[in-house]
């Protein structure tokens, strides 16, 4: 299940953003049953980096137009995603190229998406994901716009971001 989350939350994130803003932002994932994951997350140019702090969890990583599913108890190995769930992703980033003239709901398949635009910052400061798989809330905070050096976007080896 946990997969299938961050794949929704994957494709919602500001991936057009890349166009404008380089830089890092935490996040916290809130789930209907209240438990929770946090992260962080880092864009640069056409480089995006989701990586949960949980080393029971993963991260992932685009780069060159592809996904890569990394697994941050080994760090080793990465499988890159290909099949269907790289739908999601791209209708998300087509949605979100207006960010931040955007709706505030959206309705895509079976997915009702509501975006809470942050009044101070180039990110959205909350998004909703509501279907019959997921129902959770990601909040974006700390976000800073610096430049994030592409080492932090490589799969082998994957280096280590600092906090």
């Amino acid at each position: 299940m946990t997969k299938l989350i961050a794949y929704f939350i994957i494709g919602l994130l500001p991936i057009s953003v890349l166009n404008a803003v380089e830089g890092q932002c935490f996040f916290e994932e809130v789930y209907k049953d209240t438990s929770s994951q946090n992260g962080i997350f880092l864009i640069s140019d056409s480089d995006m980096r989701y990586e949960y702090f949980d080393s029971k969890l993963f991260t992932i990583i685009h780069s060159n137009n592809s996904f890569f599913l990394i697994y941050n108890n080994n760090r080793n190995t990465f499988e890159e995603i290909k099949d269907a769930r790289t739908k999601v992703f791209s209708n998300f980033v087509k949605i979100l190229q207006n960010y931040p003239n955007i709706d505030k709901s959206l309705l895509i398949d079976d997915m009702t998406i509501e975006i809470e635009k942050s009044q101070n910052s180039n990110y959205p400061k909350r998004i909703s994901i509501k279907s019959n798989k997921v129902n959770m809330s990601i909040y974006l905070f700390g976000c800073q716009s610096k430049p994030i050096n592409k080492l932090f976007f490589k799969l082998n080896p994957i280096f280590d971001y600092p906090r």
